[in-house]
């Protein structure tokens, strides 16, 4: 037995008094009085021997003396010192990330699960264990590091609160296993509902499982999980969003969402989404979702700068409320610079390149080979019958009719052209033939290319690649194996333009013309302008207005949702997760696992003996009432 306060141990002194008033006692004086027949009536009602008045004394001095060693004991905090098991440090990993707010039935969130789990638990440990918390998102924070105040260790726990972001567990359990190792033997306590796989596993981390399969070691500390996962999973979210503008259209938009549903579903659930221009409905969609499965919505929206778009996803019984709602507001796009250099420049490509002139979406520099290399950095190149040398990596680039290999465009010019009748879409999803009528293009190819290295094809003419699309060392490219004039019915479609719209665009995805169309992520820090930034904040219940003070002109983002910094700047903060909306759900076995980890190991102490002391105390005190004051003694 040892004490966490062993100062406290001097004040047994005290027990000298009661002893002291004890045998220094006032004997009782003899009275003479008028009668005795009022005290014989209290003799017949205590009848009680010399020697039994004699034990009551001394047992009352041994229960004011047992009361003071109790109190003291208290004071001093006592503790058993354990075994060759028992850790000397425990580190509490608890997961605040945005599945963590997923409801059950009974409107309890994963977090408070956790919360109960940890307090039961932390209660039961002895008073010197040295404890660590580390809370995380998608970063990790200490909220308090190597103490052995359990009150405030509690207090920290019940004060964390989830936050709308991805989680990293990886980068946590690194944090964690550093205070571990300041104060080997440890444990290392995780509370999420899931559990690390082995993708997310750091080198030299061991399991749960292996680490109950021997003692803990310096560099090994046990890791145990606190697995706080929904017995049953409903949940549907968003997890992709994009706003584009929509080549060949003034003030159209196309909105790609993509919404998930979680692989641990327990059945199909029907989806609604609602988008909403406003607070105007702009289109409704229903659906269905099986387990695991996603689907890509595309909505036309028109409308102009500053109108606030409200994408709503709505589902039964739905567990998690962050991720089914996007807010973000329609921008005022900056035209894209197209540097466009051709050698024999083609009639139907200056016309679809007039055709975006006319909507203001692109500026067009015009040139030929002796402008090259060109002063002015634009935002896309566009090179036509012509590859410049060295191949510019600095800008992502649309080739129309390569005539020779260069840089990462392996191509070679055919001597005859050969026409095709039609050309088959092997990806009809991508973003550059959005819109485009394939079944209806027939072409001229005039170049064999190979895209077997770094491009993607897209449409196939025969047996052989005509339009490709990839990236190469992280450079966007565009590929085309025609000549538009030689192509009857491409030339003469608008699908000739809307490819090269959608291609330009697709290239530009990242260019700074565009950068306002890209949503945040809660989490990442962002640059603002200095003063007041307003919110339009999602809080996975309602919409609701928030200001925020800026000072330094960088903000860290805490909300999903909608931000105007001091200078109108407006921007979007969305989750778009989809490892956040696919919620797991408690395995059937998780519980024997657990149990047995627990009864693995024996912790000594067994919890708060101060509390327990106390209430010793307190039940003498009442004993030594009963039986001093009820049957008093004279």
């Amino acid at each position: 037995m040892t004490f966490l306060h062993s100062q406290y141990l001097h004040l047994l002194w005290l027990g000298l008094i009661p002893v002291a008033l004890w045998l220094f006692r006032r004997k009782a004086k003899r009275v003479q009085v008028s009668t005795l027949l009022f005290f014989r009536t209290l003799a017949r009602e205590h009848q009680e021997s010399a020697w039994l008045r004699r034990l009551k004394k001394v047992f009352s001095l041994l229960l004011t003396l047992l009361v003071i060693l109790l109190a003291v004991l208290a004071l001093a905090r006592p503790f058993r010192e354990g075994g060759g098991d028992t850790p000397k440090s425990l580190v509490v990993l608890l997961d605040c990330s945005a599945s963590m707010d997923a409801k059950d039935a009974d409107g309890k969130t994963r977090l408070d699960a956790a919360k109960d789990v940890l307090r039961d638990r932390l209660n039961a440990l002895p008073e010197n264990i040295i404890t660590s918390l580390v809370v995380y998102g998608s970063e990790a924070e200490v909220m308090q590091s190597r103490s052995t105040n359990r009150r405030e260790l509690l207090r920290m726990i019940d004060q964390a609160e989830v936050v709308p972001q991805e989680d990293r567990p990886e980068e946590a359990l690194v944090v964690a296993r550093r205070l571990a190792a300041l104060d080997a033997p440890a444990e290392i306590w995780y509370a999420s509902d899931r559990a690390f796989t082995p993708k997310e596993e750091p080198a030299g981390t061991a399991t749960a499982a292996s680490a109950d399969a021997g003692k803990p070691t310096t560099a090994e500390p046990r890791q145990r999980f606190i697995d706080v996962a929904l017995k049953e999973t409903l949940n549907v979210g968003i997890t992709g969003f994009q706003i584009r503008p929509a080549p060949l259209a003034r003030n159209r938009f196309d909105v790609f969402v993509e919404v998930s549903a979680s692989s641990a579903n327990k059945a199909p659930m029907d989806v609604t989404l609602e988008a909403r221009l406003d607070g105007n409905p702009r289109g409704l969609r229903e659906f269905e979702l099986k387990p695991g499965e996603s689907t890509r919505i595309i909505l036309p929206v028109e409308g102009g700068r500053g109108q606030r778009l409200e994408m709503e996803l709505r589902a039964a019984n739905d567990s998690l409320g962050w991720d089914n709602v996007v807010l973000a507001a329609l921008p005022e796009t900056k035209p894209l610079v197209v540097a466009w250099l051709a050698e024999a420049p083609d009639p139907f490509v200056e016309l679809a390149l007039t055709s975006l002139l006319a909507e203001d979406r692109i500026q067009v520099l015009k040139g030929g080979v002796k402008d090259w290399p060109l002063k002015e950095k634009p935002d896309v190149y566009v090179f036509e019958n012509w590859l410049p040398t060295p191949w510019p990596t600095d800008r992502p680039a649309l080739v129309l009719n390569p005539p020779r290999s260069e840089g990462p465009i392996h191509a070679k010019k055919l001597e005859r052209p050969v026409p095709y009748d039609a050309v088959r879409a092997v990806q009809p999803e991508h973003p550059v033939l959005f819109r485009v009528t394939s079944n209806r293009a027939a072409v001229t190819q005039t170049t064999v290319l190979n895209v077997s290295d770094t491009l993607e094809t897209l449409w196939m003419a025969g047996n052989e690649p005509v339009l490709a699309a990839g990236e190469a060392g992280g450079q966007r490219l565009v590929v085309t194996a025609f000549q538009p004039s030689r192509s009857e019915q491409l030339a003469l479609l608008s699908a000739f333009p809307l490819l090269v719209g959608n291609a330009i665009y697709w290239c530009a995805e990242q260019a700074e013309a565009l950068a306002s169309l890209q949503p945040h992520h809660p989490g990442e820090v962002v640059q603002v302008a200095p003063g007041m930034v307003r919110w339009r904040v999602w809080d996975g219940v309602s919409i609701h207005d928030v200001s925020q003070e800026v000072n330094s002109g960088w903000m860290d983002l805490r909300y999903v949702g909608l931000f105007e910094d001091s200078k109108g700047r407006v921007q979007s903060s969305l989750l778009l997760s989809t490892r956040e909306t696919d919620v797991p759900s408690a395995k059937a076995d998780a519980a024997a696992p657990a149990a047995a980890q627990d009864n693995g190991v024996k912790w000594a102490g067994g919890g708060n003996w101060s509390t327990k002391l106390l209430w010793l105390a307190l039940g003498i005190l009442l004993l030594e009432s009963w039986l001093f004051h009820r049957h008093a003694v004279y």
